[in-house]
């Protein structure tokens, strides 16, 4: 008997759901440590509450350690306050045109200008959160009728999802707890389950239902169908604890994929990612057991233990007076009397994990000027020298980031805008030619820019060289090393001239050159038929 949809995507969740679990304990102590507010594994957990679960923090420094690395990733790959990515046609002749070059520069105004009136950003500083801490982040961005879109940021135990044969997310199954009158405003009644039909026949409006969404490759796709059956991917709601087999609460589409994915770190083809936050997991772990030794030892140097006699109540407080007998003031004994270095030692351990935790987080590098030792400031090309060697750190990293999630983004961005009709119309020679993402954020650029300093020594080399061997200077290409320079550099296109303009520039400026030349040279040649005239005048 062939399943229906709805048992399909149930029996694919109870294999996603297996895949996840042995992610889960680990997310959950991450969480713990780093971020208590963060991670939600069951319905009840959609409110989490703060004073219980900050209780197991004795040291924040963990917190403290992921916000710079969530505040330097977003400020660095994403940051609304500059461009982070440019469009541009893979042929090299279009990305030339004027029409298209000016095209593209207005459509990336206004991709930007959507982008910040909508939760992006957001949801974009909360992804990188997430993936720091759990290797895995997810998003989801949908068309709104009135914010233009909504990014709905996930966080680990919401979500669960499955890679293509290209080893990259392609589908996402998430958790949406609604109450009875969100899920009746969203989808009305003709798909709910009776449960929800009696509850909101009583008015019990508030009671939680469990939804889950679906979203993957549509392989029942009909392309010659306009509707939601031609949609490349498939969206599909229901409510978990619904026994009909059939019954769902919606089905719909998607003309590109409407959620990322990204991952930290993968071991081979795994799904889930690895993260700083599994690395520090163990220093973060004696941290906070150090520090709560820490106290006690405090604690037990300024309030130890003492034997006294049985008529003797001493109150523990400071500066109070009891009355008592000579001889019960002489049978007061401390037993065990703290060491005060003891808690010097563990201040060092306590030193030593925080220090091991920012270094796993990354948080050194966001913070290497503000953090560096000894006379400030230091020269600039020891700081860029500095940064430039930790950076190659963060380089495969922000090359996933740039894949599995900027790319997509702009590409749901783009089709977002595109079906709202945000753009103006394309230049005729752009039509049918493919646009690819250049991104150019400080992170990315500072990649790139490392390369500069090879440029600059081998243009200086050659330099030096052709003063003595001028033959040298024919083996450089300088129009070559200004774009490579330029291109590094992040530098906007619209300052760089192309080659054929340069190369009428300087075809201007020889032609100006000979001319010049050529009116030296007939001024003597005047002068000179001039006075031979002039002598012939007087030999008459």
């Amino acid at each position: 008997m062939e399943q229906t949809l709805k048992e399909r995507c149930n029996r694919r969740l109870s294999a996603l759901k297996s895949a996840r679990l042995p992610y889960e304990a680990e997310w959950r102590e991450i969480a713990q440590y780093a971020q208590p507010s963060r991670s939600r594994f069951l319905n009840g957990e959609q409110n989490r509450n703060f004073r219980r679960t900050n209780r197991a923090i004795y040291n924040s420094h963990a917190i403290l350690s992921f916000r710079t690395l969530t505040g330097g990733m977003t400020s660095g790959l994403s940051s609304p306050s500059r461009p982070w990515f440019r469009l541009a046609p893979f042929d090299e002749d279009l990305a030339a045109d004027g029409a298209v070059k000016t095209w593209l520069a207005e459509v990336e105004r206004r991709m930007y200008a959507f982008l910040a009136g909508t939760n992006f950003y957001g949801a974009m500083k909360s992804g990188y959160a997430e993936m720091g801490m759990f290797g895995t982040e997810a998003c989801v961005m949908v068309d709104h009728w009135r914010e233009g879109a909504v990014c709905h940021a996930l966080t680990a135990g919401e979500f669960w999802t499955a890679l293509s044969d290209a080893s990259v997310p392609d589908t996402l199954y998430r958790r949406v707890p609604m109450t009875v009158h969100q899920l009746v405003q969203s989808f009305g009644l003709d798909g709910a389950s009776d449960f929800v039909r009696t509850a909101y026949g009583n008015g019990r409006h508030d009671e939680t239902v469990n939804v889950i969404h679906a979203i993957e490759p549509n392989d029942d796709r009909m392309p010659d169908v306009k509707d939601v059956r031609g949609k490349p991917w498939r969206s599909v709601y229901w409510d978990e604890n619904d026994g009909n087999a059939e019954r769902l609460l919606s089905v719909g589409g998607f003309e590109e994929q409407p959620f990322w994915a990204p991952r930290w770190d993968t071991v081979g083809g795994d799904t889930y990612g690895t993260s700083p936050g599994f690395d520090a997991l163990p220093d973060m772990r004696e941290l906070q057991l150090q520090t709560k030794r820490k106290t006690e030892a405090t604690e037990f140097l300024i309030r130890p233990e003492k034997i006294v006699p049985a008529s003797v109540k001493l109150t523990g407080q400071a500066g109070n007076v009891v009355s008592a007998s000579a001889v019960d003031a002489a049978g007061v004994i401390v037993p065990y009397q703290m060491n005060p270095a003891v808690i010097g030692a563990i201040m060092e351990d306590v030193q030593r994990c925080a220090d091991a935790v920012g270094r796993l987080t990354y948080a050194d590098l966001f913070m290497a000027i503000t953090n560096m030792a000894g006379i400030q400031p230091r020269n600039i090309e020891e700081i860029a020298s500095r940064n430039e060697e930790k950076l190659t750190q963060l380089g495969p990293v922000i090359e996933r980031v740039n894949n599995e999630k900027l790319e997509v983004a702009i590409d749901r961005t783009f089709g977002i805008m595109a079906r709202k009709k945000l753009f103006p119309p394309a230049p005729e020679q752009l039509q049918g030619e493919p646009i690819k993402v250049d991104f150019v954020s400080i992170l990315a650029q500072m990649q790139r820019m490392i390369g500069i300093g090879q440029i600059e020594r081998t243009v200086s080399f050659i330099g030096s060289l052709a003063a003595q061997f001028p033959e040298a200077g024919d083996r450089l290409d300088i129009d070559a090393a200004v774009d490579d320079f330029a291109d590094r550099a992040g530098a906007p296109p619209r300052i760089i001239r192309s080659v054929d303009d340069a190369r009428d520039l300087r075809d201007g400026r020889a032609q100006d050159a000979q001319s010049a030349k050529l009116a030296a040279m007939a001024g003597p040649a005047k002068d000179g038929a001039e006075a031979v005239k002039a002598l012939m005048g007087m030999a008459q």
